[in-house]
């Protein structure tokens, strides 16, 4: 039933990010904040299996105007992207186009029954959206999931095929992508290195997308990538596109939450470890967490595992049940049997409570940008373990640009040794290099806070673009 009373209907959002952990939880950040502002109503938009599996752990937020709703896609990914899509992205991402019918129906649904729907706020990877927007006569904003120096990459792509560049990367990159310091070969995102054609034919057809958006909406701040930043606003003005550095999302969320910052649940998480973490000395944890996609081989689960026993620190490790290839059973249940005076092992965790709790020393990630993110702002150094996708480029502006994490170096056949393990655990546990590192990330951590504050530089940008809709 469509608004009513004598007021102005609401101004209604509708946002469809990509259907992955990563993807859709800056989203909901975005939209709880925009939901929770006066004259909003946000419809939230997740594929049919994604959505079904969503809505069971869906809590609505209090004193906000927001909704979930689906649309059918016949790739069913219930715990959102998983390991087989990363490896089959082009497929993936050409299936995806079959859902412009069933959004365009949406759009016109939900405008008849709860009022016209004013923008839509999409993911830079359903460039395909913007066709949708134009045809209902509204705008269309990006949310840039990650990082701003991985906005200047893709914005360089076709730039990268005119010069006769594969989308594989050599050395020559460094002087082509602008915005960023030296880039070398093992920096450039991993998908842009797959060999798969249709995702090549993807990457080169989303690209000048990016200049039909009215606004492009960034989960970073811009005191930490102010270079990147200003290129990309410079570039992007010149087409009448804004671009806005407006994170870290997930602190918006805890503006306007009693309960503090919650993430997307696609999986129970279990708060036992939080009790276990309150009985751990000050900053004393590891805590260990690949993600929602990564896998990992039988041989690399024990070299880490026997790492992690030779220090003998006390580590909070999330071992999700598809995280180990093969399932090997018997391997995880005598790796628990061995360390259970040790470690606290979970098979999901509430990882914003876990990276504020005071006893953790430090984050070994997969370095997804939420959880760089997510690091940065509670003051934990991070240990790089990236898998796909562009953490590799996280990790290498963890390690060398911003000089907060540590990285392992793999052998021949790509297995990280126990040694290597044991000695950059130890290092950033106990050593100097720690110290420094935790020093460092304390100053980020501070900027980070203050930037979604009032007054700071994120929060007056995603001011200024709200009043900015409101008066369109």
């Amino acid at each position: 039933m469509a608004s009513q009373g004598t007021s102005s209907p609401k101004i209604h959002v509708l946002a469809f990010p990509v259907p992955g952990q990563g993807h859709i939880t800056p989203m909901m950040h975005l939209c709880k904040k925009i939901a929770a502002r006066d004259g909003f109503t946000v419809s939230f938009v997740n594929v049919d299996s994604l959505h079904d599996e969503m809505i069971k752990h869906w809590r609505a937020p209090p004193n906000t105007d927001l909704r979930l709703v689906s649309i059918p896609l016949s790739w069913k990914i219930p715990h959102g992207l998983d390991a087989h899509t990363l490896t089959h992205l082009g497929e993936f991402f050409k299936t995806t186009t079959e859902m412009i019918p069933a959004l365009e129906h949406l759009v016109s649904k939900l405008s008849l029954e709860i009022s016209p729907v004013r923008c839509i706020i999409s993911d830079y990877f359903f460039f395909w959206t913007q066709d949708v927007a134009d045809k209902f006569g509204i705008p269309r904003i990006v949310l840039w999931p990650g990082s701003t120096a991985w906005t200047t990459i893709e914005y360089h792509i076709p730039e990268l095929i005119a010069g006769g560049h594969k989308l594989v990367a050599d050395e020559s990159v460094v002087g082509i992508i602008k915005g960023l310091g030296p880039l070398h070969q093992a920096d450039v995102p991993l998908y842009l290195q797959a060999d798969d054609h249709l995702w090549a034919e993807y990457s080169v057809q989303r690209v000048p997308y990016i200049r039909k958006a009215s606004c492009v909406l960034v989960n970073s701040f811009y005191d930490l990538e102010p270079e990147a930043s200003d290129f990309m606003a410079a570039e992007l003005r010149k087409g009448g596109t804004e671009f806005l550095s407006v994170g870290p999302m997930f602190l918006l969320d805890e503006q306007t939450s009693e309960i503090g910052p919650t993430n997307v649940v696609l999986r129970n998480e279990d708060g036992e470890c939080l009790r276990w973490l309150d009985k751990q000395e000050k900053a004393s944890v590891l805590y260990i967490s690949f993600g929602s996609i990564a896998v990992v081989t039988v041989e690399q689960f024990e070299e880490l595992a026997v790492g992690l026993e030779a220090i003998g620190k006390p580590f909070l490790w999330v071992l999700r049940p598809e995280l180990l290839i093969g399932n090997p059973v018997e391997k995880y249940k005598e790796f628990c049997e061995r360390t259970s005076k040790q470690g606290f092992t979970v098979s999901w965790a509430p990882q914003l409570r876990v990276l504020k709790h005071p006893s953790i020393a430090a984050h070994l990630s997969h370095c997804g940008w939420n959880s760089v993110l997510e690091s940065i702002s509670n003051g934990v150094p991070l240990m790089c373990w990236p898998w796909g996708a562009e953490q590799n480029t996280n990790a290498k502006l963890v390690i060398h640009d911003w000089k907060i994490g540590a990285g392992f170096a793999s052998g021949a056949n790509g297995l990280i040794g126990r040694g290597d393990i044991e000695k950059t655990l130890r290092e950033v546990m106990d050593g100097e290099r720690g110290k420094q590192m935790k020093d460092t990330v304390e100053v980020l951590k501070c900027k980070a806070r203050k930037a979604v504050e009032s007054g700071g530089r994120s929060a007056a940008s995603l001011d200024d673009f709200l009043k900015g809709l409101s008066s369109q």
